[in-house]
């Protein structure tokens, strides 16, 4: 039940980041907000690998789950980022 919930989450979070992707591709302006966002982010994320130990606590979550979601949620922003430059 649990990996159905974390294949959800994935899927949506593929289709919003290709969503956002394609709506960077339409207007300059949408482009560079949403590369605001990106970078943003790519920062928290950074910053969640770099302090993994703190915020599994903080989360009360387990290490290794927390570093599973951090790799879907890159994978997910590597989906926005395809569709981003493939459009």
């Amino acid at each position: 039940m649990r990996a159905m919930q974390y294949g959800n989450w994935f899927l949506s979070g593929c289709i919003a980041s290709s969503l956002l992707g394609w709506i960077a591709s339409l207007h300059l302006m949408a482009f560079k907000v949403i590369s605001l966002l990106l970078v943003g982010a790519s920062i928290m994320w950074a910053l969640g690998w770099l302090a993994d130990y703190s915020l599994s606590k903080l989360l009360k979550i387990e290490v290794p789950t927390l570093q599973g979601l951090l790799m879907a949620s890159a994978a997910m922003l590597l989906v926005g980022m395809g569709i981003f430059l493939c459009s």
